[in-house]
């Protein structure tokens, strides 16, 4: 009975090495457990708090869960191409053309010569 108990427990203490959660507050989210005081990682220079509701993907560290991205839509972008934006509604896109579109605005892609 010991060795049944001691294995239990030891399974709860495991992590999975990723867990999709939800996000339930700033750097909170839910998933098999509930998690607080979760960093966000990110290319340097780029900082986001992902909303409520988006879908996180948390990693253990060994010292603790980090998130290193969100579910995204990627409609309308063609393989290549990036998009920033807001939870607000503010974007801007790099198209493959070059061209870049920021809010809705148009800026031709920069010309060789």
């Amino acid at each position: 009975m010991m060795w049944l108990s001691q294995q239990m427990i030891a399974a709860q203490k495991q992590r999975p090495a990723a867990e999709l959660t939800a996000v339930t507050g700033t750097a909170a989210m839910q998933g098999a457990n509930a998690y607080r005081g979760v960093p966000t990682a990110a290319p340097w220079g780029v900082a986001s708090h992902p909303p409520n509701s988006a879908y996180a993907v948390l990693v253990n560290t060994g010292s603790g869960p980090a998130c290193v991205g969100t579910l995204t839509d990627c409609g309308g972008l063609e393989p290549g191409e990036l998009k920033l934006f807001s939870a607000g509604g503010a974007e801007i896109i790099l198209k493959n053309s070059g061209e870049v579109i920021v809010n809705g605005q148009i800026f031709a892609a920069k010309k060789e010569g």
